[in-house]
């Protein structure tokens, strides 16, 4: 009789590992893009983005993504009685900030040049042998960060859209004389993207006569260890 209880135990565990790939969660992602175009610094936009549906599964997690861009022009005028080596950056401070205006994500673009100016040659015009100007000078910088604690996905839950506040800030600076002019011409813009990473459960699959490959292995292993079974005799002990 104990044998014959046995046998009935792991015909249930085959039957479960046929139906377990019917029922297993899988995790889906949903993405949206916003951006701001290149315009000069210091301004603010604000950013509209899809909110997560909650009927679609459990969320488990959100990726904000951002990618900020200067560009613009360097003009730089060496006034030194010698030459010098100087440096211009172009720099911009862009911060992506929650629908409370706490911080998200900052990120700092910055394309430098460097060139050899000689002592001043007596005209400021940012040409000669003292002074240049640089144009079509940009750089792209990526952030990103990925909320997981469930009182942080609230903002960004339910029907509609949320806003994000985007702010860029010029920061362009130039070193390397004591006695230096600098001009900055500086453009700023961004790309966002929100990531929401759920898990849902498959709809029920109807059950195939004959398996076609690429079947889990799990399903084979229901239907080998049934078959046996069915063979073996019950023994009273």
């Amino acid at each position: 009789m104990h044998l014959s209880i046995f046998k009935t135990k792991v015909m249930v565990a085959g039957f479960a590992a046929i139906l377990a790939p019917i029922n297993a969660v899988q995790a889906s992602t949903l993405t949206y893009k916003s951006s701001v175009n290149l315009e000069k610094t210091n301004f603010e936009k604000q950013i509209s983005l899809p909110k997560f549906d909650s009927s679609l599964g459990k969320l488990e997690s959100i990726l904000f993504e951002l990618s900020g861009d200067v560009q613009g022009s360097v003009s730089l005028e060496n006034e030194d009685a010698q030459a010098a080596l100087v440096t211009g950056n172009l720099a911009a401070e862009i911060s992506l900030k929650k629908p409370d205006n706490s911080l998200l994500l900052v990120a700092l673009p910055t394309a430098s040049v460097e060139k050899d100016l000689s002592a001043y040659d007596g005209t400021f015009d940012f040409g000669g042998t003292s002074g240049v100007k640089l144009t079509e000078i940009s750089n792209t910088k990526k952030e990103s960060t990925l909320l997981t604690i469930p009182d942080d996905f609230t903002p960004f839950v339910g029907g509609g859209n949320f806003n994000l506040f985007l702010e860029a800030i010029g920061n362009s600076t130039a070193t390397g004389a004591g006695n230096l002019s600098a001009r900055f011409e500086t453009y700023a813009g961004a790309n966002v993207m929100v990531s929401y990473t759920y898990a849902k459960k498959d709809e029920p699959q109807r059950r195939k006569k004959v398996p076609e490959s690429g079947v889990p292995a799990t399903i084979f292993i229901g239907l080998a260890a049934t078959m046996v079974l069915t063979k073996s005799k019950i023994r009273f002990v």
